[in-house]
């Protein structure tokens, strides 16, 4: 087990991260998702021993890491421009740290035989690194740190310079691939998306605190706070008596809540006309936007009544722009935020 205990760090007076308490058990992969200045990557710098000026405990299995430097952690790190060595080989620099540890040179052959199988590169032991596409450079990066049989494997961004669509392929082959290897993982990323394709469990985090930690599918559906919600890109949210709607949907839903309290109607629990039954709370609106998502379209309906706009997801082709409908939100739609 990793342990984090009441940690914290500042720079100079500005203060980084503030009584931090996480476990990462074996197996598992964490995920800190937050913005940019939030303390993700100095939590993770901590536990790598790139920090040594912070307050609290890191342990490993019980196990005291102030005094150990990071070389001495055995930790495998893994970053966003991949720090990958361009003059040499791509086996030699899946090698590099296994040399550093003085492994046989046998050894480290079949070492890196095994780590390029893995990651699905085999055969390409020789190539130069200037060769590689994207991707590919991300697996020879991944192998790398693998290769010494990390006993935690940290990675910041790793996947932050690919374009969006080898994003979301290569998220789910990382997932595979430190499973396979029996990893436990802690993975820094920005992406709500790419954190629920890879981790068990995601702390968000915001201002150096965690602000929720909970599995992705319940993250998704009952995000904690309003700044937990809008970051996860929840933008259907209200106070229960900005108007006529917000009341009723009180008064049905939620009878014993305050009209300052704050709630989310969630996208996937509001049904257009053409889509089902209309059940619950129905108000007639007007299409403002449909944007094509693949799976779904992102719709927007305009409810000039209501003086509100709710955003939901068709799956039923591109709703016209300009099209009268009826908007139907469930009481399963309603998320009570704190």
């Amino acid at each position: 087990m990793l342990q984090l205990k009441d940690l914290s760090h500042a720079y100079d007076e500005a203060i980084s991260l503030r009584k931090v308490n996480l476990t990462v058990a074996k197996d598992e992969i964490l995920c800190l998702l937050g913005p940019s200045g939030c303390g993700k990557t100095t939590l993770l710098r901590i536990v790598a021993g790139l920090i040594s000026d912070y307050a609290g405990d890191v342990l490993l299995d019980g196990r005291d890491l102030r005094r150990l430097a990071a070389h001495e952690r055995g930790f495998g790190l893994m970053f966003q421009d991949f720090a990958l060595f361009p003059h040499m080989s791509v086996s030699d620099n899946i090698a590099y740290g296994l040399r550093r540890q003085r492994m046989a040179p046998t050894d480290i052959g079949a070492r890196v035989e095994l780590m390029l199988d893995q990651v699905g590169l085999r055969g390409y032991g020789e190539r130069d690194i200037g060769t590689l596409s994207g991707g590919e450079q991300q697996r020879v990066a991944l192998a790398r740190s693998l290769a010494p049989e990390p006993s935690l494997l940290m990675l910041d961004e790793p996947l932050g310079s690919l374009d969006a669509l080898l994003r979301d392929k290569l998220a789910l082959e990382l997932r595979e691939i430190i499973n396979r290897a029996g990893l436990r993982a802690l993975y820094v990323t920005h992406d709500h998306r790419e954190a629920y394709a890879i981790a068990d469990r995601i702390a968000v985090m915001d201002k150096g605190t965690i602000r929720q930690l909970d599995r992705p599918i319940n993250l998704y559906r009952h995000p904690i706070d309003e700044n937990v919600a809008r970051f996860l890109g929840f933008s259907n949210i209200f106070q229960f008596g900005d108007n006529r709607f917000t009341r009723e949907l009180r008064q049905k839903f939620l009878p014993d809540a305050a009209d300052s309290d704050a709630f989310l109607i969630h996208p996937d629990g509001i049904a257009l006309d053409d889509e089902g039954e209309p059940t619950a709370i129905a108000r007639r609106g007007r299409i403002a936007s449909s944007v094509f998502r693949g799976e779904y379209s992102e719709v927007s309906i305009r409810m000039p009544q209501e003086g509100l706009t709710l955003r939901c997801k068709s799956r039923e082709g591109l709703p016209t722009v300009g099209r009268s409908v009826t908007v139907s939100v469930k009481g399963e739609a309603i998320r009570r935020l704190h």
